[in-house]
């Protein structure tokens, strides 16, 4: 008799450790994540910038915007990208794309930076205070046409935020 009083106490022990380990899974499904709302965000803001400037290589925009302007020719190019870029983001945020060619002197090794120019959205974007912000450098070369451009090499900062 006093041998089934021992298994059925190791059967409720088991029970227990079962039941309390289901109910504390259970809760933390219902809890928030134990990183911060700014660490969530910035996450997400860097995902999103990565992601629009990976949208704009595959759809060749640098190369059929940004390509007039290497070659000298085009005027409205940051009208053009600007409005590329915002209607690609939600609305809410804020960017700056400072776009720069790089120049290499093969016989010394050295490379310069040339800017082409910059889109934002406020123009005062710099004067603004941000909350919250991801930035970004980016080195894209250009591949697909015109032809024209292609093996230019193009710098890219690139900061989205929420203005504050």
């Amino acid at each position: 008799m006093s041998r089934r009083r021992g298994q059925t106490r190791i059967i409720e022990v088991v029970l227990a450790t079962f039941i309390v380990v289901a109910v504390i899974i259970m809760v933390m499904s219902f809890t928030r994540p134990l990183k911060s709302v700014y660490i969530r965000e910035t996450s997400d803001l860097r995902r999103l910038a990565y992601n629009l400037l990976n949208n704009m290589a595959e759809a060749g925009v640098f190369e059929r915007v940004v390509g007039p302007a290497l070659l000298g020719g085009s005027v409205g190019w940051n009208d053009t990208l600007n409005f590329f870029i915002m209607s690609s983001l939600p609305p809410g945020l804020v960017y700056y794309m400072g776009i720069s060619k790089v120049d290499f002197d093969y016989s010394s090794g050295a490379a310069t930076l040339v800017p082409l120019g910059y889109v934002a959205n406020p123009p005062d974007f710099h004067s603004r205070p941000l909350y919250e912000a991801e930035s970004l450098k980016f080195t894209y070369v250009c591949t697909s046409d015109p032809d024209s451009v292609r093996a230019t090499v193009l710098y890219i900062e690139f900061t989205i935020g929420y203005s504050g």
